[in-house]
């Protein structure tokens, strides 16, 4: 009897072990993609380097150089240790925000797509161009960034 009982409890032990083991990974919403960053941070800016995605199926093509970082205080607090430096960044990207409007012509060479309403003294922002990266970590890779 007391060998069936120890049998039992190694046998309910093992799965615990087995994920305790296995590092932490966030789940990732079905409309956003998880990618790591490499570049040079300046404020709550990264001029990226290296874009790596997690699941390279998507089919998604990443082709920004800058990324606005948003994320929670003490990855924000990182972010701002590491001003002026290279640094690796986890987060999330939104699916949508990669989605170019327009209609593509001539195997993609020419994008044809609709105005927007701006009265005769506005200029566009150029945040609007600019991808937000939700950070989930920052990691230093030391050196500092050029002028």
């Amino acid at each position: 009897m007391l060998c069936r009982i120890a049998l039992v409890c190694l046998l309910a032990a093992t799965p615990l072990a087995a994920q305790q083991e296995q590092p932490e990974r966030p789940k990732v919403p079905k409309d956003s993609l998880l990618v790591t960053v490499a570049g040079c941070i300046k404020g709550r800016v990264i001029r990226s380097a290296d874009v790596r995605q997690e699941d390279t199926t998507s089919g998604y093509n990443i082709r920004s150089t800058s990324f606005r970082i948003e994320g929670k205080k003490d990855v924000l607090q990182g972010v701002k240790e590491q001003d002026g430096q290279r640094a690796e960044i986890v987060g999330l990207i939104k699916k949508s925000s990669l989605i170019e409007p327009g209609i593509k012509f001539k195997g993609g060479r020419v994008v044809v797509g609709g105005g927007t309403h701006s009265g005769p003294s506005s200029m566009p922002s150029p945040a609007d161009n600019v991808l937000v990266l939700d950070a989930i970590s920052i990691q230093g890779l030391g050196g500092s960034c050029g002028s």
